[in-house]
């Protein structure tokens, strides 16, 4: 599928735009030619050129004369992604633990690492993810971009923000993560486990041909993220699509938010370890899938009941709202568990999307589980240190200048939220 909004800008504050766009395409072909890029990103031959040559240069695309093709004349050049060109390390935290993964540029994931995080002490939690980096630094055996931090949200200071089991409950403000960056001396950016979810399933996983879809992140807790353009939607705070704490049951179960019946409540791990009696903990050992293929298990069964009519009913108030070409569900939970959700839920409602024969399933399951969350995290530093989005160009100067010291032309100031 073409990329929707590949059309590149002009102005010579959407540099940093316009190099976002020609890697995400050369990433979404494997191979790309400038003629290709030119076409298809709209960028004239002279920025198609200075770009391809800036990504070159500092190792993120590689090259090669294309073969096998019957021209005259020399073959033209293709350019690919660079997968010896860096690695970078991408942290998944969730209440309780940590995981990690070692990327390389290309998605390959080459080490991995988890270590469990016990309460809010400031010390310990440093301590535990200082640990974390510290074992997958030693594996690395190129340069290192920087760590990228994926975390339950909503973050800022709202209202719901560290509130509650399924988020970091009882931290105050993510300054730990400034005291991790000053520690490791690594450009550290963060957030919100959907939005790396959805980066993840955009950039390698079963989204990275749709230009528009909803990625709904099934993990301790649920969160969502709207894609468009392959950007997420932030809203006005970066908080949008919070999807967790809609309430769905009236006078339903009481939410740790302060509301009643919201769809986390029904649809969540963290809801489906306190209808099996267990900690949050036991929800991740190999038992539970076990316990899929047991009728008998009626506790589990009766959860998978409930959990899949508030799916059908998420479903269908995501598409009526929001009209994506596709529903993406992710997360840590597990690929079988979710394929039971949605094996149970059938039929969908009907919604603006329930058309006869559609392009696409209404509902995808993510192929790589967890992967594409601790993928989406370890690629935000080059995403974002290279590629910011364009509602950022007449305001974001801070890119640009990070996206400068990657070229080699000064020096870097620090991380960022996206």
């Amino acid at each position: 599928m073409p990329m929707n909004s590949g059309r590149g800008a002009t102005q010579q504050s959407s540099a940093p735009y316009n190099r976002r766009l020609v890697l995400d395409f050369i990433r979404q072909h494997g191979a790309a030619s400038r003629k290709d890029i030119q076409e298809k990103v709209s960028l004239s031959p002279q920025t198609v050129a200075n770009i391809t040559n800036e990504l070159e240069s500092i190792g993120l695309i590689v090259s090669r004369r294309q073969k096998d093709l019957k021209t005259r004349g020399q073959p033209p050049i293709a350019f690919e992604i660079n997968p010896d060109a860096g690695q970078s390390i991408g942290i998944s935290l969730e209440p309780g633990r940590a995981s990690g993964a070692l990327v390389n540029l290309v998605g390959q994931i080459d080490a991995r690492c988890e270590v469990q995080l016990q309460g809010c002490d400031r010390p310990q939690l440093l301590a535990g993810l200082l640990e974390l980096v510290a074992k997958l630094r030693r594996q690395a055996n190129a340069r290192l971009w920087g760590i990228g931090v994926a975390l339950p949200g909503p973050l800022g200071d709202t209202e719901l923000s560290f509130v509650g089991p399924t988020a970091l409950e009882g931290w105050k403000d993510l300054s730990i993560l400034d005291q991790l960056q000053e520690a490791t001396g690594l450009p550290l950016f963060h957030s919100v486990d959907s939005v790396a979810g959805a980066l993840g399933e955009t950039l390698y996983g079963v989204a990275r041909h749709l230009d528009t879809f909803f990625y709904l992140h099934l993990s301790m807790g649920l969160g969502g993220s709207l894609i468009v353009g392959r950007n997420n939607y932030r809203g006005a705070d970066g908080n949008a699509t919070e999807i967790g704490h809609v309430p769905v049951v009236p006078g339903g179960t009481p939410c740790y938010c302060g509301n009643q019946g919201c769809l986390e409540r029904y649809l969540s791990l963290h809801s489906l370890a306190e209808a099996l009696g267990l900690d949050d903990a036991q929800i991740h050992t190999p038992d539970l899938l076990d316990r899929l293929d047991d009728a008998e298990d009626q506790a589990l069964q009766q959860w998978c009941q409930q959990a899949s009519q508030r799916l059908r009913d998420a479903v269908c108030m995501i598409e009526n709202l929001l009209d994506p070409q596709t529903v993406v569900i992710g997360g840590s939970a597990p690929q079988k568990l979710v394929q039971r959700l949605v094996d149970l839920a059938q039929p969908w409602h009907r919604s603006v999307r329930g058309r006869p024969a559609p392009e696409l399933p209404r509902v995808m399951i993510s192929q790589r589980e967890e992967d594409c969350l601790l993928l989406g995290a370890a690629v935000l530093p080059i995403h974002e240190l290279l590629s910011p989005r364009l509602e950022g160009l007449q305001k974001d100067d801070l890119a640009e200048l990070q996206a400068a010291e990657l070229l080699g032309h000064r020096p870097f100031a620090g991380g960022r939220r996206i």
